[in-house]
């Protein structure tokens, strides 16, 4: 049973931030890092809004924590880390719900993924902040009607709940939202001291000098040519004709193809990259990197050595009618990745570069720009994303690692 613990002599006034479990009283991030560990979680990626920042601060060692930019990045990431044998878990504030939807529904509903959330909940009717007011009131009905499990944690004895919810979503292969509000996220007194970062004094260095020559090679001629370099690595791709070609030219169990969440490729393939010890290829496009350029920042933050960006850069949106990128004659994604923090890059035009530049990757991540001419053949998806979520895991599990080794 759970119980909230008072403290002085007039019990009513001020709640002591304890809460007691089966006789014992504990603070509430200890409760929830108890949790954490019953259920196996591994990665715990986060985008803390006030109320939850002393909990993601003092986030037990023995879990990889990911700070975010973006709540949707944590969708990708958490499903790449999944598909490649890990228990994730988000933790953000419930305004981040909403950057997350389309994430949220066509990856993670769309191939049957788990993925417990933690959301402190923004927006009721009494939150002083009214910009909440409009999207958080309507959380729990929205995600019932799109068919996405909803805890809601409003009293003390709703805390065990919390453990249900996490083994729900990973029995029923769904997202599951837990909405704490934020009168119990105030009950945890167990600050963890806010950090003192020091000096900022640095010096920015960037020489820089390509040719960006004109394309030879066709999406598909450039996927025949870097998959010469496939050998056991995983390979993704981002959404569009970049599946339908590689799936033409070089289809294999260790291929994943994404088919929704544009943008979210790389993100998937970090999560992949920091819970395997296979290579892991991205092929991404820059229309996709254009949606979503931060996850190089966080690609660079994390810094996984298996991992390898190659962006496909026709300079147009080709699979919805050749619309113009602005790398087609302005944006250069080389140096995009690089002003980013990722520092192993190179560039490829011809069949001969893209080998020597996957002969001569360093320790990751990589980023490798590919310059390939516009157009492509589209057809609708042909695989069922379930199954080949499940024909991909049974390929890639051997040789994934436990989150500890990290």
């Amino acid at each position: 049973m759970v119980g909230v613990v008072f403290s002085g002599r007039n019990p009513a006034a001020k709640i002591n931030k304890g809460i007691r479990l089966k006789g014992v009283e504990m603070h509430l991030s200890k409760l929830i890092y108890g949790i954490l560990r019953d259920e196996k979680i591994g990665l715990v990626s986060t985008l803390p809004c006030n109320k939850l920042a002393s909990m993601i601060r003092g986030l037990p060692d023995e879990i990889i924590h990911h700070p975010l930019n973006r709540e949707e990045n944590g969708v990708g990431i958490s499903s790449g880390f999944y598909l490649t044998g890990g228990k994730p878990l988000m933790m953000i504030q419930s305004s981040g719900l909403g950057n997350s939807l389309n994430a949220l529904m066509s990856l993670t509903k769309g191939y049957a993924l788990p993925l417990p959330i933690i959301a402190s909940w923004r927006g009721r009717e009494n939150d002083k902040f009214k910009c909440h007011i409009p999207m958080g009131k309507s959380l729990p009905n929205m995600f019932r009607a799109l068919d996405v499990p909803c805890t809601v944690i409003e009293r003390p004895d709703d805390i065990e709940k919390i453990a249900q919810a996490i083994r729900n979503s990973f029995a029923q292969s769904t997202p599951h939202i837990i909405l704490i509000t934020p009168e119990i996220l105030e009950m945890d007194e167990d600050n963890v001291p806010t950090p003192i970062w020091g000096r900022r004094e640095r010096v920015s260095k960037l020489i820089y000098e390509r040719m960006f020559t004109d394309p030879e090679l066709s999406r598909r001629e450039a996927i025949a040519a870097l998959s010469e370099g496939f050998d056991d690595s995983i390979v993704l791709t981002t959404i569009g004709s970049t599946c339908d070609e590689l799936d033409a030219v070089c289809d294999r169990d260790l291929n994943f193809y994404v088919y929704g969440a544009m943008g979210q490729a790389s993100a998937i393939g970090l999560g992949m990259a920091m819970n395997s010890t296979r290579k892991v290829l991205v092929l991404d496009g820059d229309g996709s990197l254009f949606m979503n350029p931060n996850i190089l920042c966080e690609i660079s933050q994390a810094n996984p050595g298996n991992l390898t960006i190659i962006a496909l850069d026709n300079g147009t949106l080709s699979t919805t009618g050749e619309q113009k990128t602005p790398s087609h004659d302005s944006i250069d994604l080389e140096l995009m990745a690089r002003s980013l923090g990722i520092t192993n890059t190179r560039k490829a035009s011809t069949r001969h570069e893209i080998l020597k530049g996957l002969e001569n990757l360093a320790e990751g991540p990589n980023f490798l720009h590919v310059i390939i001419k516009g157009g492509s053949t589209r057809g609708a998806p042909t695989r069922d994303p379930i199954e080949l979520k499940t024909r991909f895991m049974k390929a890639a599990l051997p040789t994934s690692r436990t989150p500890r080794s990290y």
